[in-house]
C-alpha cells in the first residue's frame, strides 16, 4: 500500500495506483481542472526583502533596497514607537538607537521612499522616515541619504498618520513567499503514477462573506461551473480577468491576508477577482468578498491560464433561464421558499429573481421570481471570432457575463425591422465584420461609431441587400450574430421587452 495525503486527509492506495485512482476519493468531483502534487516534501516559506509594518491606523508594506543588516538590528526597536512628527512632506517614527553616522547634507527624496534620519544629528535619536512627496531636506541622515527602501502598500495609511497617541507601530513582520523546496507536479494528466508520501491537492474551498452579497455574487459569476481560471499569477496574488470591466459595489475593507478573496471595484482592472498569496494591507480599491478555507496550497502552485476546481459556500442560486418548475425543485432541496409573479406556469421561464444575490436569498430563506412565457425568450448565437469587441459591448450591456438571461427593450418596429436600444455604454464600437453584399434574415446588427445612432441593435425578418439590421448602411453596421428562433420577433411591438439567452 502507498500512503499519501489527498486534500490534507490521509489516504492509502494500492501499489501501482495512478492519479485517476486517487481522485475517485476526492470530496469534489473531478472536472478536468489542474491538480497540484508535492512529492513527499514539506513546503517552506522564504523571507523576502518585503516587510509589513503594522500600525494602529493600518498596515504599511515596505521593500528594502539597502541597509539590510541594520534593518535586522533595529526593526524590533521600532515596535511601540509612535509618530514623532508628521508634515506635508514626510512622517517619522521614533526615536530609537542606531550606529548610523549622521551628516549635515541635504538630499532630494522621492515620494514613498523610506529612510533613516536623526534628531539633532544624534544616532541615539534615530527615526524611520516615510517620504509623502518629493522634497529636499536635511533629515540628519547618513551621507548617502539614508534611503533603505520604499513604501509598496498602505500608502493611504501613511497619509492618515498623525502625532496623536493612537499613531504607533504595533508590530513588524517579514512578507514571506510560499514555495516548495524540491519537486512538485502541476498537471491534468490522470495517468500520473502515485508515489509514497505524495501530498495531492485537487480543489480549493471558498467561504463567501455575508457582509459582501454583491461582491460574492460577482465572484460566483466569475467562478462559472465551480471552476476558476487564473489570468495572472504573481508571488503575492492570483487573479482572473473573467469579469474585467464589470462594475462591482465596494462593500468591505479588510487586510488582504493569505487566502483573502477580493474584487477590484475601481481603476485599472475593475471587476477582476483576486486571491491573496501573501499578506498585504487593505485597499480602498479592493472589496473583500470571501476567503479560502482549504486548498490554498493548490492556488500557491498553479500557473497562469490553469483552471482549478472550487467548493464554494454557499453555492450559487441563479434561477434565470430555468423553468419555474425546475427552479422550485432546486430551491426546495435547499430549504428555500419560492414565490411566483408574472407568468406562473411550471413551463414558464424565470427572468428575474428578488433578492438578486445568492447571499440575500440564503439569508432570508425565500425568493420571488418573475416568469415569462417561453415565447418571449429569444435564443441567439454570437460570432465571437468575427466581432469580439462589439459582442463584448452587448454582453456587458445586457448583463450576459453575470447572468444567462438579458433583458432587451424594443425601441421601434416597422415593416421587417426590429430595433432595440440598451442603456448607453461608455465604449466606442469600431467597425468590424461589416456586411458586403447582403444581410440575412435573423442576423443581429449593431450600429458602429461611424453613424449618429451608435449602439442601436437591430434584426431584420427578411434578407436585405441595401441596409443593415439596425437600419443603417452596411458601412455603419457590425454583424455580431443571429437570432435562432426568428419567428418570435414577428409579433413584438414598441415598448415591449424581450429576453435573450446565448446558445
Amino acid at each position: 500500500m502507498i500512503e499519501i495525503e489527498l486534500d490534507n486527509q490521509p489516504l492509502a492506495v494500492d501499489d501501482g495506483a495512478t492519479l485517476a485512482d486517487v481522485i475517485r476519493h476526492a470530496l469534489v468531483p473531478y472536472c478536468g481542472g489542474t491538480i497540484a502534487i508535492i512529492r513527499g516534501t514539506e513546503e517552506s516559506k522564504k523571507a523576502t526583502t518585503e516587510y509589513l509594518i503594522k500600525t494602529t491606523k493600518g498596515d504599511i508594506g515596505i521593500e528594502l533596497s539597502a541597509y539590510h543588516d541594520l534593518w535586522q538590528h533595529v526593526q524590533s526597536k521600532l515596535v511601540d514607537c509612535g509618530v514623532r512628527w508628521a508634515g506635508r512632506e514626510a512622517v517619522a517614527f521614533g526615536s530609537f538607537e542606531t550606529d548610523v553616522v549622521p551628516s549635515h547634507n541635504d538630499h532630494e527624496y522621492a515620494r514613498w521612499e523610506v529612510l533613516l534620519g536623526t534628531g539633532g544629528y544624534d544616532s541615539n535619536h534615530t527615526h524611520l522616515i516615510l517620504s509623502k512627496q518629493r522634497h529636499t531636506a536635511v533629515h540628519g541622515a547618513p551621507a548617502d541619504g539614508g534611503v533603505i527602501g520604499r513604501v509598496v502598500s498602505g500608502k493611504s495609511v501613511v497619509d492618515d498618520l498623525g502625532t496623536g497617541a493612537d499613531n504607533q507601530i504595533t508590530g513588524i513582520a517579514p512578507v514571506e513567499r510560499w514555495e516548495t523546496v524540491v519537486d512538485k507536479i502541476v498537471t491534468t494528466d490522470l495517468t500520473t503514477a502515485i508515489e509514497q508520501g505524495m501530498r495531492i491537492f485537487t480543489y480549493a474551498a471558498i467561504e463567501l462573506s455575508p457582509d459582501a452579497p454583491y461582491g460574492a455574487e460577482h465572484f460566483l459569476a466569475a467562478a462559472k461551473d465551480n471552476t476558476l481560471t487564473f489570468s495572472t499569477i504573481s508571488h503575492s496574488f492570483a487573479s482572473t480577468e473573467m469579469l474585467q470591466g464589470e462594475d462591482c459595489l465596494f462593500e468591505q475593507k479588510e487586510p488582504r491576508s493569505v487566502g483573502i478573496v477580493t474584487v477590484r471595484t475601481n481603476g485599472a482592472g475593475l471587476g477582476r477577482v483576486y486571491i491573496s498569496k501573501s499578506d498585504k494591507t487593505s485597499s480602498p480599491s479592493h472589496s473583500v468578498v470571501g476567503r479560502v478555507t482549504r486548498g490554498m496550497e493548490l492556488i500557491q502552485l498553479v500557473a497562469a491560464d490553469q483552471t482549478i476546481a472550487l467548493n464554494v459556500s454557499p453555492m450559487r442560486i441563479m434561477l434565470l433561464g430555468k423553468t419555474l418548475g425546475a427552479a422550485e425543485e432546486e430551491l426546495t432541496e435547499r430549504g428555500i421558499t419560492m414565490h411566483r409573479e408574472g407568468e406562473i406556469e411550471d413551463c414558464d421561464i424565470v427572468v428575474e429573481q428578488i433578492p438578486d444575490t445568492t447571499l440575500g436569498i440564503v439569508a432570508g430563506g425565500e425568493v420571488t421570481v418573475r416568469g415569462v412565457s417561453e415565447h418571449n425568450l429569444i435564443k441567439i448565437e454570437l460570432y465571437d471570432d468575427t466581432a469580439p469587441q462589439t459582442i463584448e459591448f452587448l454582453r456587458h450591456a445586457l448583463g450576459l457575463l453575470k447572468s444567462p438571461i438579458g433583458a432587451l427593450p424594443v425601441f421601434a418596429t416597422y415593416e421587417d425591422t426590429r430595433l432595440f436600444k440598451v442603456p448607453e455604454v461608455k465604449k466606442e464600437i469600431m467597425p468590424e465584420n461589416v456586411p458586403e453584399e447582403i444581410v440575412l434574415a435573423g442576423e443581429i446588427g449593431v450600429t458602429s461609431q461611424a453613424a449618429k445612432y451608435a449602439q442601436m441593435i437591430g434584426v431584420k425578418l427578411s434578407d436585405d441587400s441595401r441596409y443593415g439590421p439596425s437600419g443603417e448602411k452596411f458601412a455603419y453596421t457590425n454583424i455580431i450574430g443571429r437570432v435562432i428562433d426568428l419567428e418570435k420577433l414577428r409579433d413584438i411591438g414598441d415598448g415591449d421587452v424581450v429576453y435573450v439567452t446565448e446558445v
